[in-house]
């Protein structure tokens, strides 16, 4: 696996990983619709251990609908959403994938909430569409 690295907008937050991606897909929820200003947030999941951060963020918690509390992880100057975590993941964090430098690793293999995505998106057909978050998911 090649070292994925990342930052910011303003460049206040950098990141770099050196391990391998657990798994990455796109999430068309209402929550990461509004977090991302997009149609859908395409997320990559990989250990903590390896993900070295610099800089300060800010963080928002939340609950989800399956009761789980998930924290948003943005650049307290420019904005720029960068991480996510979930209580129910406490070992992975999910870097945004417009966030990766390196474009050519960030391959969703699937999307979920694909009952609420916008009806100006048109999915993959070759990956897996799940209406909600699976429960192995």
């Amino acid at each position: 696996m090649p070292k994925i690295t990342g930052q910011c907008l303003c460049g206040d937050v950098k990141f770099s990983a050196d391990g391998e991606i657990d798994f990455q897909g796109n999430c068309h929820c209402t929550d990461c619709r509004q977090v991302t200003g997009a149609a859908f947030a395409t997320l990559v999941f990989m250990n903590k251990a390896d993900i070295k951060i610099t800089g300060e963020t800010k963080s928002y918690d939340h609950t989800v609908d399956s009761g789980n509390t998930l924290t948003k992880h943005f650049c307290p100057n420019c904005g720029s959403a960068m991480f996510g975590g979930s209580a129910g993941r406490p070992d992975n964090i999910a870097i945004r994938g417009g966030q990766i430098n390196e474009q050519d690793v960030v391959v969703p293999q699937f999307n979920v909430y694909a009952g609420s995505k916008m009806d100006c998106v048109t999915l993959d057909a070759s990956i897996p569409a799940f209406d909600k978050m699976p429960p192995t998911a």
